[in-house]
């Protein structure tokens, strides 16, 4: 009799944390309580139901989100929270590189009426 192999067990990546790290910009972490709509429910009065995270971006003028699993709110806000952080980075690198530009210019400049 043929045994079954069995597959290793391995975690398959969410597909909300694969959009969060390869979206072509940076996605918001928002959440969101919503209403159910039936007039007895305790959503009526009070907050909604949730807490709902979702995943918020631009698409030229399309908004788009998709859902984020509560398991995996925090991986996706470490994953926004670092893309964000890289890209201000970037943004400071390039403004140090064009200040750097101007002031060679203006050394130059001056080199040149001297």
């Amino acid at each position: 009799m043929k045994e079954k192999m069995k597959r290793p067990a391995t975690r398959r990546v969410p597909a909300s944390l694969e959009v969060a790290k390869t979206l072509y910009k940076t996605p918001a972490l928002v959440c969101h309580r919503v209403r159910c709509g039936k007039p007895t429910c305790h959503c009526v009065e009070g907050e909604g139901h949730g807490p709902y995270w979702f995943l918020h971006w631009r698409e030229g003028t399309t908004q788009r989100r998709r859902y984020i699993r509560g398991a995996d709110v925090e991986a996706v806000r470490a994953v926004v929270e670092g893309r964000r952080r890289d890209h201000r980075e970037m943004r400071r690198a390039g403004a140090l590189a064009v200040a750097d530009l101007r002031r060679m210019r203006t050394w130059l400049r001056n080199l040149g009426a001297a």
